[in-house]
């Protein structure tokens, strides 16, 4: 006689927490293993394209279903005052993500052999710069408006 095992929401807390670390354990190796082979060793894209591609699906994975599940959810309308805190947040975040993508733009520029014209790469970067703080802000905000969009329909439903 088989006896199917009822797992409390202890034991479904703890499995989910083990996945959590086991993924991020993963994910740290192979960002570790992805910035060694490329700033370190400097190694050709061939060599390092298969592990960005495994870290981008799993962040691509992680992304999708937690927008689908509404996971990412923003303050209630009743605390504005932590609505206005989390948009200067992402803000935040879109500025230090913008200036390490610079920062790596332009040395990536200065490392290239050959004489460099200053002025034609920092302009370059800052227009690149402009672009990617537009581009990863609205990204930012449309993973949780979406989320909050589909939270809102579960619960509907």
């Amino acid at each position: 006689m088989s006896r199917t095992r009822i797992k409390d929401e202890r034991i479904i807390s703890e499995i989910q927490k083990y996945s959590t670390h086991g993924f991020m354990i993963v994910f740290v190796g192979f960002m570790v293993s992805l910035l060694v082979k490329v700033f370190i060793l400097q190694w050709d894209i061939k060599y390092w394209l298969d592990t960005f591609v495994i870290v981008m699906a799993g962040c691509l994975y992680i992304t999708v279903r937690s927008v689908k599940n509404g996971i990412y959810l923003l303050p209630s309308k009743e605390g504005e005052g932590d609505v206005r805190r989390y948009k200067k947040i992402n803000l935040i975040g879109g500025a230090v993500s913008t200036l390490i993508w610079a920062a790596l733009m332009f040395l990536s520029d200065f490392r290239e052999a050959g004489e460099l014209d200053i002025a034609k790469s920092i302009m370059s970067t800052l227009v690149g710069s402009v672009i990617f703080f537009v581009g990863i802000t609205w990204i930012q905000w449309f993973i949780i408006k979406r989320s909050n969009k589909n939270a809102d329909k579960s619960l509907d439903g």
